[in-house]
C-alpha cells in the first residue's frame, strides 16, 4: 500500500471516528458543567465542534451549558441574557436530535420540558401574587425556552386580560392580549378556548359585532359549552340585548339542572331570577315565561327571598295591566271578556304573592306600593288606601326597596 493510500485510509478512520464518539473536549466540557464553569464549557466545545460539526454530542452539552447559564442569568435578573440562552440551548438541543435522533431525542424532548417547566412555573407564581411584570417576563423565558408550545404566549394573553378588567377594560391592555391570542391563533387556528377569549377581548373592546361572529360559529359547534354560553349571555348584556341573554341563561339553567349536582343550585336559582327579570321587561313582556321561572326559583329557596317574591309580584302586575289594555282594544266582546278575566286573575295572583311579601319583609315600600295598585285593579279599594299609606310611610321613612 503507497503512502497516499495509507494516508487517505486514516484520514477515513478518523472521520468515522469523530462521527460516531464523543469528542475528548466534550468530555473536558462534562467535566466543566458539572463544576458549573459554564463559560469554559462553551468555548471547549466550541472547539469541539470546529473538528467535528456533526458531533451530536457537543451539540447536546451545548443546550445543557446554555441552560445552565440562562438560570444564572435569572438568578442575577438579567432577563435579557437568559432569554438569549434559553434561545441557543433550544437550537443546540434540536441540531443533537436532528444528528443522532434515536440516542437524543428523550433526552433533548425532557430537558426542553425542564426548562420550559421551570419557567412557566415561576410565571404561574408570579402571576397569583398579581406581580404581572414579572410573570410576563417568566412567560417569555418559557416561551423561549420552548418556542413549540403556545401555553406561554396564551398565558401571557389571559393575565393581559385579567390586568384589563382591573382596570376598567384598559384599551390597552385588551389590544395587547388580542394580538397575542391572534400570535397563537395563527399557528393553533381551531384552538376552542382560545377563540372564546378572543371573542371576549373584542366585546370588551365595544368591536361586539366581531366577537358575536366569534361566538355564533363557536355555539353552532359546542351549543352545550357553559363557559361559552356564559361569555355570550355578557355580551349580550353588554349590548344590552337583554332578551337574548334570558334565552342563554334558559339554556343554562336547563343544562346545569340535568347534572344534578347540588353545588350548581344556588346559580341556577339566580340566573332564574335574572332571567325572569329580563323575559318581565315591558318592551320584551314575556310575563308566562318570567312568571313561571320566579316560581321555580322560589322552589328552591329554603325561605322565599326578597328579590324573588318582590319580582315576581311586578311581573303579575305587568302582566295584568297588558292583558288590560288588549282587552280595551279587542272589538269582539267575547274575546275582551276572556282577556279581562285573564288580566284580573294576574292581579288576584299578585296579591297572594304581594302579601306574602310584605308579611315577610315588612320594610319594603315598593312591596305595598304593587300590592296596592292590585287590590285597586281588584276594586279592593280599603286594603289598596291602606297599603298605599303604607307605602308612603316608609318613603318618607327612608326605608323601601
Amino acid at each position: 500500500m503507497t503512502k497516499t493510500r495509507v494516508l487517505i485510509v486514516a484520514g477515513a478512520l478518523l472521520s468515522l471516528a469523530l462521527a460516531g464518539c464523543r469528542s475528548a473536549q466534550t468530555t473536558s466540557a462534562i467535566l466543566y458543567i458539572e463544576e458549573q464553569r459554564y463559560d469554559k464549557a462553551v468555548n471547549v466545545l466550541h472547539e469541539a465542534l470546529e473538528y467535528n460539526p456533526k458531533e451530536a454530542d457537543a451539540y447536546f452539552y451545548l443546550g445543557e451549558a446554555h441552560s445552565k447559564l440562562a438560570e444564572e442569568a435569572i438568578g442575577e435578573d438579567k432577563f435579557a441574557v437568559a432569554k438569549e440562552n434559553y434561545e441557543m440551548a433550544y437550537r443546540y438541543y434540536n441540531r443533537a436530535k436532528e444528528l443522532e435522533p434515536a440516542k437524543f431525542t428523550e433526552n433533548v424532548d425532557l430537558a426542553l420540558l425542564h426548562n420550559f417547566t421551570l419557567r412557566s412555573n415561576d410565571g404561574k407564581n408570579e402571576y397569583s401574587g398579581r406581580y404581572y411584570e414579572a410573570a410576563e417576563g417568566f412567560f417569555r423565558l418559557a416561551f423561549a425556552a420552548l418556542p413549540d408550545s403556545i401555553s406561554s404566549i396564551k398565558n401571557i394573553a389571559r393575565m393581559k386580560m385579567q390586568q384589563a378588567s382591573e382596570k376598567d377594560n384598559d384599551p390597552a391592555l385588551l389590544g395587547e392580549a388580542l394580538t397575542l391570542l391572534d400570535q397563537v391563533l395563527a399557528q393553533r387556528p381551531d384552538a376552542f378556548e382560545l377563540k372564546i377569549d378572543k371573542a371576549n377581548a373584542l366585546g370588551r373592546l365595544g368591536r361586539t359585532s366581531e366577537a358575536s361572529a366569534i361566538y355564533d360559529e363557536l355555539l353552532l359547534a359546542h351549543p352545550g359549552d357553559t363557559a361559552l354560553l356564559i361569555d355570550i349571555a355578557n355580551l349580550a348584556v353588554t349590548e344590552q340585548k337583554f332578551e337574548r341573554a334570558a334565552d342563554l341563561y334558559i339554556q343554562l339553567i336547563d343544562i346545569l339542572e340535568k347534572d344534578e349536582n347540588p353545588e350548581n343550585d344556588e346559580q341556577v336559582k339566580n340566573m332564574m331570577v335574572q332571567a325572569a327579570a329580563w323575559l318581565a321587561e315591558q318592551d320584551v313582556h314575556r310575563y308566562p315565561e318570567a312568571i313561571d321561572l320566579y316560581k321555580r326559583a322560589l322552589q328552591k329557596e329554603l325561605l322565599p327571598e326578597q328579590p324573588t317574591l318582590f319580582g315576581r309580584l311586578r311581573a303579575h302586575f305587568d302582566y295584568g295591566m297588558a292583558l288590560k289594555k288588549e282587552a280595551e282594544a279587542e272589538a269582539d266582546l267575547a274575546r275582551k271578556g276572556e282577556i279581562s278575566a285573564q288580566s284580573k286573575a294576574q292581579f288576584t295572583e299578585a296579591v297572594a304573592v304581594g302579601n306574602a311579601l310584605v308579611e315577610q319583609y315588612f320594610d319594603n315600600a315598593y312591596g305595598y306600593y304593587y300590592l296596592a295598585l292590585c287590590q285597586n285593579e281588584l276594586g279592593d279599594l280599603t286594603a289598596a288606601e291602606a297599603n298605599m299609606k303604607k307605602f308612603s310611610e316608609l318613603q318618607e321613612a327612608g326605608g323601601g326597596q
